[in-house]
C-alpha cells in the first residue's frame, strides 16, 4: 500500500481477524516514516483491545537518518543543521505504544528481535510494538529477480 496506511490496514484486518479467524495474528512491518503517518492509530488498536503487533524499522529518517551520537553532537540552530529527511535519533515508539496502553519493546540484535516476538505473540489484549534500531546507512540488499528491481514506467 502506500506509506503509512500500516496502522489503517491492520486495524481493519484485527477487526476481520476477531470475527472470522480469532486465532490468525496481524503483523505490520513498516520504516520509521511509514509509521509516523499513522502511528495514533495504536490509540484505537488499544481502545478496540485488539493484539496487533507492529515491527518499526527505526533508521532515524526518511530513507535514513544520522546516527544517534551524530545527531547530538550538533549545537546551534538545528532548523539549518539537522538534514530534511531526518527523524528524531533512536525515537522511541515502544514507549509511545506503552503511553497508549500497549507494550513496546526496544531491540537492536537479531536474538532480541526473536525474544521481542515470542513476547509479543503472548498478547491477546493489546498491541505490541517492536521499535528495531538499524543502521542508519543501511541498503536494501540486492534483489534476485530483474523486475523486483527494474522501474515500472
Amino acid at each position: 500500500g502506500t506509506m503509512g496506511v500500516g496502522q489503517g490496514y491492520a486495524l481493519a484486518a484485527a477487526l476481520y481477524c476477531r470475527d472470522h479467524s480469532p486465532k490468525t495474528r496481524v503483523l505490520v512491518v513498516q520504516g520509521d516514516s511509514a509509521f509516523g503517518f499513522s502511528a495514533m492509530e495504536i490509540e484505537t488498536i488499544a481502545r478496540y483491545r485488539l493484539p496487533v503487533t507492529t515491527i518499526v524499522l527505526n533508521n532515524n529518517g526518511i530513507y535514513r537518518g544520522l546516527k544517534h551520537e551524530d545527531q547530538q553532537s550538533l549545537e546551534g540552530d538545528l532548523t539549518r543543521l539537522l538534514p530534511v529527511l531526518s527523524l528524531s535519533s533512536e525515537c522511541r515508539y515502544d514507549k509511545l505504544c506503552e503511553s497508549l496502553g500497549g507494550r513496546g519493546f526496544l531491540v537492536r540484535t537479531k536474538d532480541e528481535i526473536e525474544e521481542a516476538l515470542k513476547e509479543a505473540e503472548t498478547e491477546t489484549t493489546r498491541p505490541t510494538l517492536i521499535n528495531v534500531l538499524i543502521a542508519t546507512d543501511a541498503e536494501r540488499k540486492p534483489q534476485k529477480g530483474q523486475w523486483l528491481t527494474r522501474s515500472h514506467q
